[in-house]
């Protein structure tokens, strides 16, 4: 379990360098995405790596939220059910119809959403990665209760602070090698969920003036310990990352999967604006955006078993 704890360290070091939403960035991210991507052009994703490694491995799934109304829906759906506690962290296990998941609540912020990450692999092995629930949304075209499926994640308070504001750094591997500053999410979980998004029961939202349909996105997600209520901040984090939302797990947890090499996706639901009114919207919306968040996850697992089904079939 060495390296675990080791790559929880490193995602800890993260939160020594948090910041208040007012700092600038003093680095731009497509200043160290450049160098890196060259290098990965040919690299094979997770999955592949897994597929050849593993080609009859069977199917489960880990899903992971970091508050109770996060993951509240996900284990109504799960029977049967059995609830494991490792570490004071229980992880509930059974089946979405014949798909075997596992369901954990991390508790907030990229340390205790590590630490869970790093248990839930050592103990359970899933095949991929699911981290859901809520973010504030920087992109302004989106709403509460709008969907961002993470095509990549980023840390985006990792990095050298000065009095000119902080560097952006890459984070590191357990044996200090860079890891890439955007952490690629799994190509067919990003597309089975949009595939998901046609059929998910989500709510109908009343925002400002009208009743609308909530949207399914895809882009950056940034992670920070910090929940950003700043429209300043919020404008710098979409300039130097590109970033349609942020929140304070997700880019943990990617690290953490990454490094393991497992396919592993960010999927979140617009709970704010994060500028001032964050704090605000926040309350009106989490129920709401946490809802739509899961109820699409539940159709990406049933989803993902019918294609299980399919490829079973052609074997």
């Amino acid at each position: 379990m060495n390296k675990f704890v080791s790559a929880i360290a490193f995602v800890t070091l993260c939160s020594l360098f948090s910041i208040i939403s007012f700092v600038s960035l003093a680095q731009t991210a497509s200043d160290i995405e450049g160098k890196v991507e060259d290098s990965k052009k040919n690299e094979l994703s997770a999955r592949q790596k897994q597929e050849l490694n593993n080609p009859n491995r069977k199917p489960f799934t880990a899903v992971i939220g970091a508050m109770q109304v996060e993951v509240d829906l996900f284990k109504l759906k799960v029977h049967p059910k059995r609830d494991t506690v490792i570490m004071g962290i229980t992880f509930t296990v059974g089946k979405m119809r014949t798909r075997d998941v596992v369901v954990v609540k991390s508790g907030i912020g990229k340390v205790n959403s590590a630490m869970t990450a790093a248990l839930l692999l050592e103990h359970f092995n899933p095949s991929e990665v699911i981290f859901t629930g809520i973010a504030g949304g920087i992109d302004s075209t989106l709403l509460p209760g709008d969907i961002v499926v993470g095509e990549r994640a980023a840390q985006h308070d990792f990095g050298q602070l000065t009095t000119e504001g902080i560097t952006v750094w890459q984070t590191f591997d357990y044996d200090e090698t860079s890891n890439p500053l955007y952490f690629p999410c799994d190509s067919l979980l990003i597309a089975k969920t949009h595939e998901a998004g046609e059929k998910a029961r989500i709510k109908f939202i009343r925002t400002y003036d009208a009743k609308r349909k909530p949207t399914v996105n895809t882009g950056t997600i940034v992670t920070g310990d910090v929940f950003v209520a700043s429209t300043q901040f919020k404008n710098r984090l979409e300039k130097e990352f590109k970033a349609k939302a942020v929140e304070m797990e997700g880019g943990a947890v990617a690290q953490i999967c990454y490094q393991q090499g497992v396919p592993f996706v960010v999927i979140r639901s617009i709970s704010d604006t994060a500028d001032e009114n964050a704090a605000k919207l926040y309350k009106k919306f989490l129920k709401v955006a946490s809802f739509n968040a899961a109820h699409l996850v539940s159709e990406l697992i049933f989803l993902l078993e019918e294609e299980d089904k399919k490829m079973s079939k052609e074997k």
